[in-house]
């Protein structure tokens, strides 16, 4: 056994080299550890005392021996101290390699005209600038609460270096914790309105002022596509790029489209959402606008990402299409749509 884990720090001992010895000393209450032979200027001491500890023993041809000291009753955090100049650098580099996979979500309340919700993913190396990246979750017709997007937004963050990325939970939705203020709708194209766009504006205007980002992108899978298409169109400034997943980006189409597989008067009824489509000649010719749609979709045909990337190539604006092969609807998951952000957040970056 070459390595020992414990919590959220790995010490890696294939690394150290044969003239480093660790020498440790257990005892029940007191324990001392002493390295030594790591130069005449490394040497440390240090005492821990605990009432419920464990013991790893580690030997190997270096003939290393150590003790590793946990008291997770008291909530201790065992630290590891690094050794200076020509000393092993794997005990630093171990925690650096911790350090990064480290996300803890915050919950950020924005009051707008309703209360809405966002959970906050931060890569554990944050510049004063960083990207930020926000993501609005689909429409759940099911009615089930709206996680999805929270393990997308985490997976995000720790992926993309120096990124702040965000989970928005639209209006009237719940993620079985929390609700967020407003209307849910009934998931017919209902509740893609203005107040609706409005809310997740005022949401990304707040995590640009508690950020200050260098470049800001956005994330929509099915209905939150529709959401961010019309805040592209919307806000010229709102954002440097976006993402596209699954997007009934021509709403009047969507719907006479899902009439006819579901069937139902309620597709008729008017509503008053905005269309993508509609708005493409407000999006501005320097965004970047990456498309994602399962070849198998059945909710939104690829036909309709087409459509709008033709609309948006009209104007000039760099577009992206995939067609994911073999693909359905809810695609978010997949690890072509992380590509795919990774992608993007790669090229808005550069200015590219």
């Amino acid at each position: 056994m070459r390595e020992i884990h414990r919590a959220n720090w790995r010490i890696d001992l294939r690394s150290v080299n044969s003239r480093y010895r660790v020498d440790c000393t257990l005892q029940h209450q007191q324990v001392g550890r002493k390295l030594e032979n790591c130069g005449s200027r490394y040497a440390e001491h240090t005492r821990f005392q605990s009432t419920d500890c464990e013991r790893a023993i580690v030997s190997s041809e270096l003939q290393v021996m150590g003790h590793i000291i946990s008291a997770a009753a008291t909530g201790l955090v065992l630290q590891c101290f690094v050794l200076f100049g020509s000393a092993p650098s794997a005990f630093a580099q171990s925690t650096v390699r911790a350090q990064n996979t480290t996300n803890v979500g915050e919950t950020l309340w924005v009051t707008t005209t309703q209360r809405i919700k966002s959970k906050i993913y931060e890569n554990a190396r944050l510049s004063q600038h960083p990207i930020l990246v926000v993501v609005v979750h689909g429409d759940a017709s099911d009615g089930s609460p709206s996680t999805y997007h929270y393990r997308f937004a985490e997976r995000a963050a720790a992926a993309i270096p120096d990124a702040v990325v965000a989970a928005v939970l639209r209006p009237g939705y719940s993620d079985g914790e929390d609700t967020s203020e407003g209307m849910r709708g009934f998931a017919t194209g209902d509740n893609w309105a203005p107040e609706v766009v409005n809310a997740v504006a005022t949401v990304l205007a707040e995590l640009k002022d508690k950020y200050h980002p260098r470049r800001s992108i956005l994330v929509g899978h099915s209905g939150g596509a529709a959401i961010v298409g019309n805040l592209m169109g919307q806000q010229k400034t709102a954002a440097d790029g976006a993402l596209l997943v699954s997007c009934p980006c021509d709403v009047t189409a969507w719907r006479k489209h899902m009439q006819s597989v579901r069937g139902g008067a309620i597709w008729e009824r008017p509503v008053r959402s905005h269309s993508p489509l509609a708005l493409v000649d407000s999006v501005p010719a320097s965004a970047k606008l990456w498309l994602l749609v399962g070849s198998d979709d059945q909710v939104t045909p690829s036909a309709l990402t087409l459509a709008y990337a033709e609309a948006l190539r009209n104007r000039n604006v760099a577009v992206n299409v995939t067609i994911a092969p073999g693909l359905s609807h809810n695609i978010l998951l997949e690890p072509i749509a992380m590509e795919r952000l990774k992608e993007l957040a790669s090229t808005v970056d550069a200015g590219r």
